[in-house]
C-alpha cells in the first residue's frame, strides 16, 4: 500500500494507508514490562559516523554510535537483543561545562531519526541553547534497526499500491461501498504483512515493535549515558508529531525520571491508542489552516502567490479551489503517467497548510497550473518531489508501529466505533475529512501480537484526566494553524500531567519547525536552563517569518 500523503512522512504523524489481517490474541500489559534496576547497562560505543557527513551541517560535530538494548522487555527468559543506530551531534557553547544530552524523535511513526538530527543540528542547538549534546536513535523497525517489511522488494509493493487502494470517502468522490472496500483492501494488505514475516525471527520482530518498547529504548540509553558517561539518569527529549506521542508514553512510565520534556506537534494519545485511525481530532485546525493561507495569499500580492489574483476574496478563493477539486474528481486527467483526479489535487491543497515558507509560494504556481490546466507534467513532477522529500520511502514501519500499538480492535467492517470514529473524522473538517477518513480502517485486524503495549487510559468514562506527576513539568507546544495535530490536543494532554504548561504559536504549518520564531526560541531555552523557567498560563508566540515570505518564486 501506498505510505505517502501530505499527512504523512517528515516530521509527521499519519500514514494515509495502512493495513490489517487477522485477530490479534490479547496483548502483554504494558506492566509486565521488566524494569530491572540491577541489569547490567551497556555502554554506547561511540566512532565516527560510516556515510559521508560532508552534505550536512556542523560535520565536525557528529559522531555515531550503536547500544545494544533487550529485544524485548517484557520477558527475563530470553538474552536476545538488538542493536540501536544513534547519532550524536557534540555540545556548541563555549560556555558548556557539565556533560547532558538531549534526544530527539522527529515523528512517524515508522521515521528515521538520525538524519534528521544531522540536518537540523544547528537550528536545534540555538533553540536548546548550546549546552546540550544532541542524540537520536532510529526506532525499532525503522531505517536498519529491525526493520519492518511486507513486501520483498519495491515492485511488489507498487503492485500492492494499485491492488489495495484506499479510497476518499468524500460523498461522490467513490462509491457507497468505498468504506467496505478500503477495509477489504487493508485486510488482504495486512495478509501480505503476515505472510512475509511467517519466518519466527521476523514473526518475534514484527511483535516488538510498540511505542513502549522505543520508550524503554529511550531509558536505556538514558541509563547507558548515566552509568558510562556520569549523565544525571533522567530524561531529556524533545518530540515532535508522533514524538510527542513516544514522549506521553515515556512519561507515564517513568514519571519519577522526566527531567525537561519538550512535546511539540502534539498528538491525543487517548485517540491514538483507544480509537480507529491517528487521532480523531487531528484535522481540527485545517480549515482554518486552509482559509489563513488564502487570506495571507491576497494580502501579499502575485509577486509571493500565485493565486492572488484569482478572486477578490479568500472566500471566493476557496471556492474556486474546491470546485476545481470536484472537476477534475468529475473529469480526471492523465500526466507524466500519473492520474491528477480530486483526491490528488486535495493532497495539493494540503501541502500548502502542512509545509509552508519554502513550499507553499512555489505549490501556489503549481495550484495556478491545475486550474488552467497546463504544464501539468510539471504539476506531477512538483508533487512527485514533495513526495520523495517527505515520505518515508519503502518502508512499512508505519504499519508495523501504529497496528501494533492499537488497544481497539475491529470485529469487521460493520463494526460501529470504527464506523463512528470515520464518520467524526469527515465531520471534523468541511475540506478534507474524507480525504483522510479511510485512514480509520487501517489496523482493525493487525495480525501481530504485539509486546509491551500501553494499554491505560488517559482520561475516564466522564473525560476527566487521570492526572500524572512528573518529576519536572512538561512544555506542550502546539501552532494554532497545524492542519494534522492541533493545538486542541496539545492543551488536553497538558491536562493529563500536572504542572505542565502549553505554549501556543501564532503559526502556520505542523509543529514549531514549521516556522521561526524568537520568542518560541526564547521560551525553550529557558525552560531547557539549569534553572527551568516556565512560560506563563496561556502564552502565545508570534512568528518572525510569514507564509509567503520567502517569495518570490517563478
Amino acid at each position: 500500500m501506498r505510505t505517502f500523503s501530505p499527512f504523512s512522512g517528515g516530521l509527521a504523524v499519519l500514514p494515509v494507508v495502512l493495513s490489517l489481517s487477522l485477530a490479534a490474541a490479547k496483548p502483554l500489559s504494558f506492566g509486565s514490562l521488566k524494569n530491572d534496576t540491577t541489569t547490567a547497562v551497556n555502554k554506547i560505543s561511540w566512532a565516527p559516523c560510516n556515510f559521508d557527513l560532508s552534505h550536512y551541517p556542523l560535520p565536525d560535530h557528529i559522531d555515531c554510535g550503536s547500544l545494544v538494548v533487550p529485544l524485548d522487555y517484557t520477558t527475563s527468559a530470553s538474552n536476545e537483543t538488538l542493536i540501536l543506530s544513534l547519532l550524536r551531534s557534540k555540545a556548541v557553547s563555549p560556555t558548556s561545562t557539565h556533560k547532558k544530552s538531549m534526544l530527539f524523535n522527529f515523528g512517524g511513526p515508522g521515521y528515521e531519526a538520525r538524519l534528521s538530527l544531522a540536518a537540523l543540528a544547528p537550528m536545534l542547538h540555538n533553540m536548546t541553547g548550546g549546552e546540550y549534546d544532541l542524540v537520536a536513535f532510529d526506532p525499532r523497525g525503522t531505517a536498519d534497526t529491525i526493520t519492518f517489511k511486507c513486501f520483498a522488494n519495491a515492485t511488489d509493493r507498487l503492485l500492492a499500491t494499485t491492488s489495495f487502494p484506499i479510497h476518499d470517502l468524500t460523498p461522490g468522490a467513490s462509491s457507497p461501498n468505498a468504506f467496505a472496500e478500503n477495509y477489504a483492501n487493508a485486510v488482504a494488505f495486512s495478509q501480505r504483512c503476515a505472510e512475509y514475516n511467517l519466518d519466527p525471527t521476523l514473526k518475534k520482530r514484527a511483535e516488538v515493535l510498540t511505542t513502549g518498547m522505543v520508550a524503554r529504548d529511550l531509558m536505556a540509553v538514558v541509563d547507558s549515558l548515566h552509568a558510562h558517561e556520569g549523565e544525571d539518569g533522567l530524561l531529556h527529549y524533545w518530540g515532535i508529531s508522533y514524538g510527542s506521542l513516544l514522549g506521553e508514553t515515556v512519561a507515564a512510565l517513568f514519571p519519577d525520571r522526566m527531567e525537561r520534556l519538550v512535546l511539540d506537534g502534539v498528538v491525543n494519545a487517548e485517540h491514538y491508542y483507544h480509537h480507529f485511525g491517528i487521532d480523531i481530532d487531528q484535522l481540527a485546525s485545517s480549515d482554518p489552516a486552509f482559509r489563513g493561507v488564502l487570506s495571507d495569499c491576497l494580502t501579499v500580492g502575485t509577486s509571493r502567490c500565485a493565486l492572488a489574483d484569482i478572486n477578490s476574496t479568500a472566500s471566493e478563493l476557496e471556492q474556486t479551489l474546491l470546485e476545481m477539486a470536484n472537476r477534475y474528481q468529475t473529469n480526471p486527467v492523465a500526466a507524466s503517467g500519473r492520474v491528477i483526479n480530486g483526491k490528488f489535487v486535495k493532497e495539493l491543497l494540503i501541502i500548502i497548510i502542512k509545509y509552508p515558507t519554502m513550499i507553499v509560494p512555489r505549490a501556489t504556481t503549481h495550484i495556478r497550473s491545475l486550474l488552467k490546466g497546463t504544464n501539468l507534467e510539471e504539476v506531477v513532477a512538483f508533487y512527485q518531489a514533495i513526495y520523495e522529500s517527505v515520505s518515508m520511502g519503502d518502508n512499512d514501519a508505519l504499519a508495523g508501529i501504529a497496528c501494533s500499538d492499537k488497544v481497539v480492535k475491529a470485529k469487521d467492517s460493520k463494526d460501529q466505533r470504527m464506523i463512528d470514529d470515520t464518520e467524526y473524522i469527515k465531520n471534523t473538517t468541511e475540506i478534507f475529512g474524507g480525504l483522510l477518513a479511510g485512514i480509520a480502517t487501517q489496523c482493525a485486524e493487525w495480525p501481530f501480537e504485539a509486546k509491551g503495549k500501553y494499554e491505560e487510559h488517559w482520561f475516564d468514562e466522564q473525560r476527566q484526566p487521570k492526572v500524572i506527576k512528573t518529576r519536572k513539568p512538561i512544555l506542550f507546544v502546539g501552532n494554532r494553524y497545524d492542519p494534522v495535530t492541533p493545538v486542541k490536543s496539545a492543551v488536553t494532554m497538558s491536562n493529563v500531567f500536572e504542572g505542565s504548561r502549553v505554549l501556543e504559536r501564532d503559526a502556520f504549518g505542523h509543529a514549531s519547525v514549521a516556522q521561526w520564531s524568537d520568542c518560541t526560541a526564547e521560551v525553550l531555552r529557558g525552560y531547557f536552563k539549569k534553572e527551568m523557567v516556565l512560560p506563563e498560563d496561556q502564552k502565545v508566540c508570534e512568528v518572525d517569518i510569514g507564509v509567503f515570505d520567502l517569495g518570490p518564486f517563478p
